[in-house]
């Protein structure tokens, strides 16, 4: 009897004008998404590369000398487009396409007690830029053209489209007295029309996926690989879920109201509420209550640390006299610049923090919308957004300390060096070997995506779960006499 009831839905959905309009612009959107995104996603990777070959080149040039790599580090590092930009455009142009390898400041020279001057630098540290993002902006951008658009717009309001008069119309038609005249259970018709709908909606969609992607895949410079297509399984299972979701608060509305007209008026205003209006204007308001240190006050907090340490190091002028010996010297200044760079990269690093804090918070808020629930999602599993830019900066976290081991094991296999690490005198000049260096190399994993993604599965599941049994359970109370 389900499937009887749902190819019914499904055979009156299709001979509607409201089915033909959908199809027609859910295929436009895909073919349009297509097109965009193969010149986007080419001058993306052609300024990634380009930018890559820059840094390896700098690289290459400091293996000259042991120091300069400690000194200038290993370029900057930059992150990868993802080829699945296309689903989800994630705010990449408010997050940074790089973090810096930030060349460490001068500091000064002095004459040692022979009479040598001697010039001292900083070493280099990770640097986010602060050109970088209003992190709280995480406002969607209807102005892209991906498949968030399509899935969190486009297909919820569909949805509801098809599922205001499911009940309230056969009540008022009369029809739905004849179809509880027989002996069917009516979880039973709630469940056929549910599905019903469910292909109404999910087969247009599923063919214009399989057009986008036919688009995608034909072009020469995209290629997906196993592991994206499985990441888009799971992507359109979230728009299936999502879809669900408005389908089951369509027929729990129906369900509750006499008339199809007040159904679609009270459905078009939750659909206003939880698509356009939360998403956009939630998580910005909340993320003033959870303010992030401006980039003054860091710069501020920034000099007070500084003065403090040199205080500590008890070098009223910020170096040693003439009257240190040349190794003596040499050493304080290994230990200060050491510690100055692990200071600046500390305090960078805890700025970094309170704006990623910042986010999550007014993310972990604009969640009472599945609309947010689904653009964190796919954003995941596309590899774009917050969730792809911490990945990307944990990679760099661990390829930093990698490089660092590198040039200190390679130091201390210099028996000429005095092993005083950070200034030149201390350390080996000597060349090392350009293939032996570590090179950082961006990726986007597929597990690290899957697990950013879990936790918003679940509560759009949760969704589904709580309002398919609010339609249930509306539906039985529905009285037809």
């Amino acid at each position: 009897m389900i499937f009887h009831i749902a190819k019914r839905e499904l055979y009156d959905n299709m001979n509607s004008l409201r089915f033909a309009l959908m199809v027609l612009l859910i295929l436009t959107l895909m073919i349009v998404n297509a097109v965009k995104h193969l010149g986007d996603y080419r001058a993306e990777m052609s300024i990634y590369r380009k930018n890559v070959a820059q840094s390896l080149d700098h690289l290459k040039s400091r293996s000259k000398n042991l120091y300069d790599l400690i000194e200038q580090g290993p370029g900057d590092f930059y992150k990868q487009p993802s080829a699945l930009s296309f689903c989800a455009d994630g705010g990449e142009a408010f997050l940074p396409d790089h973090v810096s390898a930030a060349k460490g400041h001068y500091i000064v020279g002095w004459e040692d007690a022979e009479g040598i001057h001697v010039w001292v630098n900083g070493i280099w540290t990770l640097a986010y830029p602060y050109e970088n993002p209003n992190l709280r902006d995480i406002r969607p951008d209807y102005t892209q053209m991906d498949w968030v658009l399509v899935i969190s717009v486009v297909l919820s309001f569909v949805a509801i489209l098809f599922t205001f008069d499911a009940i309230s119309g056969e009540r008022e038609r009369g029809t739905l007295r004849l179809t509880l005249s027989n002996s069917v259970p009516r979880s039973q018709i709630l469940i056929g029309k549910f599905c019903g709908v469910l292909l109404s909606i999910g087969l247009p969609f599923l063919v214009g996926t399989l057009i986008n992607l036919f688009l995608l895949n034909a072009a020469s410079h995209i290629s997906l690989e196993a592991r994206d297509w499985g990441q888009l399984g799971v992507i359109f299972f979230i728009a299936t879920i999502y879809t669900s979701i408005y389908i089951a608060l369509g027929l729990l509305i129906s369900a509750r109201v006499n008339q199809p007209e007040a159904s679609l008026t009270i459905l078009l205003l939750i659909w206003v509420v939880s698509v356009v209006l939360t998403p956009n204007t939630l998580g910005s308001i909340v993320s003033g209550l959870k303010p992030a240190q401006t980039y003054e006050e860091s710069n501020n907090h920034l000099g007070k640390q500084w003065e403090a340490l040199r205080e500590r190091y008890e070098w009223p002028s910020g170096l040693p006299t003439r009257e240190i010996p040349p190794t003596q010297g040499t050493g304080m200044w290994a230990k200060y610049i050491g510690a100055e760079a692990e200071m600046e990269e500390k305090l960078r690093e805890e700025h970094l923090k309170t704006q990623i804090d910042q986010i999550q918070f007014a993310r972990s808020v604009a969640r009472v919308s599945p609309a947010s629930i689904v653009r964190f999602a796919v954003e995941s599993l596309a590899g774009t957004g917050l969730s792809r830019h911490l990945q990307f900066l944990d990679s760099v976290r661990r390829y930093a300390a990698q490089y660092r081991e590198f040039v200190i094991s390679a130091d201390q296999a210099d028996p000429d060096s005095p092993h005083l690490y950070f200034v030149r005198q201390g350390m080996s000049e000597k060349p090392v070997p350009y293939s032996a260096i570590p090179k950082f190399e961006d990726r986007i994993e597929f597990r690290e995506s899957i697990n950013a993604a879990v936790t918003d599965i679940l509560l759009l599941v949760l969704f589904l779960v709580v309002l398919f049994a609010g339609a249930v359970l509306a539906f039985v109370r529905v009285d037809v006499t």
